[in-house]
């Protein structure tokens, strides 16, 4: 056995690499991948040590504290876009992703997190196009003629000249206008002035979003402690980003 690593003196071995670069090479991303026995796939190999490294330090965690996998969330409940997987990085984003073990572990060891009122009402007052209501207008809409519809519209839901038509109204009424669906007149009922949601109706998103990325930074920060203290990697399988291998090629 030849390892490349131990985690709380537990050997991963370097078998466990060849099957996991196997893997990856003869699946969809094989063809994007450096190749072989160049610094660039050495540097590849350090990164699946990595991830293994990871599934470890969660198998221990989990095994502490009597977890399984049943019942684990989802990928998206914890990190829903491509901005928040970027976040996480790419290791724990690759852990999250196939691990549901993993996502469960996430849970517990993220469940102390909170987000101050202090903190919301910052986010609120920082961001405030993120909670602009463009304006919109309450309109009662026919075509030809057919039946009366009430309608609440924002720019880009018309198009062409009913658009205009209808944002263009100074009375109560716009049309009738003509457009490849027909003949439309639109009563303009109400005129909602464009707005920014005050923080009482955007307290529960922002406390969502900021407890969200506390908790994938907390994630993070709970993998990067654990390695620190329990993994030792073998010479050779340095950390990819670790300035003394010789195949790092980020220099300042």
């Amino acid at each position: 056995m030849s390892a490349v690593a131990w985690v709380s003196g537990d050997p991963v071995d370097v078998s466990e690499v060849d099957t996991l670069e196997a893997a990856l090479r003869s699946g969809p991303v094989g063809p994007t991948l450096p190749r072989e026995r160049t610094g660039e796939g050495r540097q590849l190999r350090r990164w699946l040590v990595q991830v293994l490294v990871a599934e470890r330090l969660v198998a221990v965690e989990a095994a502490a504290r009597g977890l399984d996998a049943a019942g684990a969330p989802g990928l998206f409940d914890l990190a829903p876009d491509r901005a928040a997987m970027l976040g996480l990085g790419s290791v724990a984003a690759d852990l999250l992703t196939r691990s549901a073990l993993a996502r469960t572990v996430f849970v517990a060891v993220t469940e102390h997190v909170t987000v101050t009122p202090d903190a919301v009402a910052e986010f609120h007052e920082r961001n405030p196009e993120r909670f602009r209501v463009p304006e919109e207008r309450v309109v009662t809409h026919t075509i030809d003629d057919g039946p009366p519809r009430r309608r609440v519209l924002r720019r880009g839901q018309l198009t062409g000249p009913v658009e205009d038509a209808v944002f263009g109204a100074a009375g109560e009424r716009a049309g009738p206008v003509r457009d490849p669906l027909g003949t439309h007149t639109v009563v303009v009922e109400q005129v909602r002035p464009a707005r920014v949601r005050p923080l009482a109706q955007a307290r529960e998103e922002i406390t969502a979003h900021l407890l969200a990325c506390a908790r994938r930074r907390a994630f993070t920060a709970w993998l990067d402690r654990h390695a620190a203290a329990d993994v030792r990697l073998a010479p050779g399988f340095e950390h990819p980003g670790d300035p003394g291998q010789p195949d790092n090629t980020h220099r300042h």
